[in-house]
């Protein structure tokens, strides 16, 4: 019987990615399992990603203008009572068990925030509704190994497997490996992604850098998010003042990362699994990480290199000069990086857990400590 993710979400970040990835892989192999979301996220993923029409059939588009989570539950509400009673639902965010309640069928959901362990007692709506869901749920996938190590006294812990790897994706078409001198940062803006950190030792991070930076270097901010327009500002401002940055507003990654050298990560809290490490370093590019959280989770890969937590231009102007040596220099840096990173971040073993999680739902209890072995960096 037909698989259904469920994407309970508006927006276009790292979770509502990977999991049109995961459904594209799926599908591609022969699984039939099908994504639901709002119809205007489903044209954004048609939009940028023309390649893959075929996994139209597999899309769901649920009607709603404009959105608001009441709005998509009944609309929702209204297609389900269309679908097969004793079917298959994961909701990767905001799991809607209680529209499932005396229909058979089987509910599975993931756990996606890196920064929260949910509890009734959390302080926020969506942390108390996470803890709640377990107890309605056959099985929970969760993204970040510190979270779930934090839920060991809790009863439905049995039913928690971790995400084998973090994140996933599938990779665009290979294109050539010419590199620019771009320096890029991709990412919501919003507080935390380390947007504001990085304007502010900018200054003195060009200082540093420029007399053994090659020709051309240049910084590029790309996002959207309701920091905007104030990061808009204070690129323009520092532009007047010699720094070579500039702002590119929304872009796509498969677009910027080719194209670049060096791309950084510098969340606040952590940076483990980002999407945009696993988009950055399978087009080739470097990637520096800020040493935050779970960031060294990803392990040791080509091309990727950390920086203190606490940002310091002098040491950021060190790890830049030389990565962006190092790309501008050897192609075969670039190839190589490139093919680690498709084979880490595109494994069969990834693919095989959410088939698994899809199609089958329960999982043995004692899968938990195999899927925690197998998948520590």
């Amino acid at each position: 019987m037909r698989s259904h993710v469920v994407l309970v979400s508006p927006s276009y970040g790292g979770a509502e990615k990977r999991f049109f990835d995961i459904v594209t892989a799926l599908r591609r192999q022969g699984a039939d399992v099908a994504l639901v979301a709002p119809a205007a996220l489903i044209d954004r993923f048609r939009a940028d990603h023309p390649e893959r029409r075929d996994i139209d059939a597999a899309l769901v588009p649920i009607a709603l203008d404009p959105w608001s989570r009441l709005g998509f539950i009944r609309a929702w509400r209204r297609v389900l009572t269309t679908l097969p009673r004793g079917s298959r639902f994961h909701y990767p965010l905001n799991c809607l068990w209680p529209l499932h309640l005396g229909r058979g069928d089987t509910v599975t959901m993931s756990m996606v925030d890196c920064t929260r362990v949910p509890s009734p007692f959390g302080g926020t709506l969506a942390s108390a509704w996470s803890w709640l869901s377990f107890f309605f749920v056959a099985r929970i996938d969760v993204l970040n190994p510190t979270v779930l190590d934090a839920m060991r006294a809790y009863q439905a812990f049995e039913h928690m497997t971790l995400t084998p790897g973090g994140t996933f994706l599938v990779p665009a078409a290979s294109g050539g490996d010419s590199k620019s001198a771009g320096v890029v940062l991709l990412g919501r803006l919003v507080p935390g992604k380390g947007v504001e950190d990085l304007l502010d030792v900018l200054p003195g991070l060009w200082t540093q850098l420029q007399a053994r930076a090659p020709a051309g270097t240049h910084f590029v901010i790309a996002g959207y998010g309701p920091l905007e327009a104030h990061v808009a500002a204070r690129v323009a401002a520092l532009a007047q003042t010699g720094v070579p940055v500039s702002f590119a507003g929304y872009a796509v990654a498969d677009a910027l990362f080719p194209r670049s050298a060096v791309a950084l990560s510098l969340q606040e809290i952590t940076n483990y699994p980002s999407r945009v490490v696993a988009e950055a370093l399978t087009s080739g590019c470097a990637v520096i990480v800020r040493d935050s959280g779970d960031s060294r989770c990803f392990g040791e890969l080509p091309g990727l290199a950390s920086c203190g937590a606490a940002l310091n231009a002098g040491e950021l102007a060190d790890t830049l000069a030389a990565q962006l040596g190092r790309i501008l220099s050897d192609p075969t840096f670039v190839a190589t990086i490139r093919d680690a990173a498709r084979r880490r971040f595109g494994s069969q073993h990834y693919v095989d857990y959410f088939r698994d999680l899809l199609m089958q739902a329960a999982a043995p209890a004692r899968r938990q400590a195999q899927i925690t072995r197998e998948t520590k960096p």
